[in-house]
């Protein structure tokens, strides 16, 4: 998504992230002292949907 002027309106974070997961994208998880993590809205994006990077 490269501009809101494709939404009739003003689209909500959750609005963008799921348009953003339809599109093909998955969170990277942060490698964290308490373990991996995804931080920001997408936290709420269940771990099975994270991309993994070597």
């Amino acid at each position: 998504m490269t501009a809101v002027a494709v939404w009739t309106h003003a689209p909500t974070a959750d609005e963008l992230l799921d348009d953003r997961l339809e599109r093909g994208w998955a969170p990277i998880p942060s490698g964290l002292a308490d373990g991996p993590r995804v931080l920001g809205h997408a936290a709420k994006v269940p771990s099975d949907r994270w991309r993994w990077e070597p």
